[in-house]
């Protein structure tokens, strides 16, 4: 049974069921349309489906799915679409779908017809669960992109998620959900089986305003991006109790070592602790150390300090960031013969619709990404022997 919620702007009609199979569901969504333009099923009325692409998401667990759908209706102005949560339940005795399913209706601006974006939550119990791909393409709109938005942890197994990748345009990650360093190897490994590495990851956002800063302060430094004269990068990041890796500190140096051109298997590290490393650039060795620090105002894993310290011209030359409060607070020091400048960044981190809007805005190849990715293993390789 429909039941419908109101306001001036937007109607939603919702209808849920147990057991149920993918040509129920369709038929559901297609009466939830014609009820909400007031019309029975089959008629002529003026609710349409806007749907500008398809939105898959994977959630561990249905608290994850809720905060899934939360997120995707805040982008639904913006990017209305078809979405399909996903909660698999593979260990359940026998293979079942539960279904809930919302129709966000609206009246389109300058006309006077009603406009659905539509949302799909899948509970797949039992053997049903190993067949994803076979409950989700029937449920696609046709010829439209697909997105995959994996919300948690990569699976120890590839089976479940490799047959989520197989309809998608892009997959989406959050390697801040990672825990120990595996996501990210095989988040890694995942590129040379997918044309063009079409990954984009949240935490990479997340990154932006730390890669900014450091692009623009070292164009004013006489060093530059120089990697002849780099000697050190040292990395601080948040210590935590639930193992979560440090994905942006990996990322961030995948991001060095791309730009700077490192060469992470060219030194040995016997005898280093295991926080530190010796990469090659040339014929100049860097100093690389990633280090857990007791801030507790930002999520484990999270970056605290960046520091870059170069060995050229008349005495050493600096560069710190570090983070001072939340919302990202940092503050900026840069070290030239002797004297030190410093100067304050107030940055505001974006929100998870947000940073997923820009994930759906932006070209689903992201090479600087997946350069970063690729760059990072080597490091991370590293780091764990």
């Amino acid at each position: 049974m429909a039941e419908a919620v109101t306001d001036t702007d937007e109607t939603t009609l919702t209808w849920s069921g147990r057991a149920v199979d993918t040509a129920q569901i369709e038929a559901e969504l297609a009466k939830l349309r014609f009820q909400a333009a007031g019309e029975p099923a089959g008629g002529e009325g003026f609710a349409i489906r806007t749907s500008l692409l398809n939105m898959v998401v994977y959630a561990e667990d249905p608290e994850s799915a809720r905060q899934a759908s939360r997120t995707i209706g805040v982008l639904a102005g913006h990017h209305p679409s078809r979405a399909l949560i996903v909660v698999a339940r593979p260990a359940a005795g026998r293979s079942r779908i539960d279904a809930q399913l919302a129709a966000h209706c609206h009246v389109s601006a300058g006309l006077e017809q009603q406009v659905c974006c539509e949302e799909v939550t899948l509970h797949i119990s039992g053997p049903a669960a190993h067949h994803l791909h076979s409950i989700i393409i029937p449920l696609l709109v046709p010829d439209l992109p697909v997105y995959v938005w994996w919300t948690g942890r990569l699976p120890r197994e590839r089976h479940m998620f490799e047959q989520l990748i197989e309809t998608a345009d892009k997959i989406i990650v959050d390697s801040a959900n990672f825990t120990g360093r595996g996501g990210l190897q095989r988040l890694a490994e995942l590129c040379p089986d997918l044309t063009g590495c079409p990954l984009g990851d949240l935490n990479w956002e997340r990154l932006a305003p730390w890669r900014q800063i450091l692009v623009q302060r070292c164009e004013m430094s006489p060093a530059g991006w120089r990697p002849e004269s780099l000697a050190a990068v040292e990395i601080g990041y948040a210590r935590g109790a639930n193992r979560r890796a440090p994905g942006q500190a990996l990322l961030l140096l995948g991001w060095l070592s791309a730009r700077l051109g490192w060469d992470a298997a060219a030194l040995p590290r016997k005898g280093l602790a295991p926080s530190r490393l010796i990469v090659s650039a040339g014929h100049q060795r860097v100093s690389i150390s990633v280090t857990p620090e007791g801030y507790g105002a930002t999520e484990p894993g999270g970056l605290v300090s960046v520091k870059l310290l170069w060995h050229a011209g008349p005495g050493p030359q600096s560069i710190k960031i570090s983070r001072l409060a939340d919302p990202l607070h940092l503050s900026v020091a840069r070290e030239e013969r002797g004297r030190v400048l410093e100067d304050h960044v107030l940055a505001q981190p974006l929100g998870q619709s947000e940073m997923l809007m820009k994930q759906l805005d932006g070209d689903p190849l992201d090479p600087e990404y997946s350069q970063a990715l690729q760059n990072a293993l080597p490091l991370l390789a590293a780091l764990s022997t």
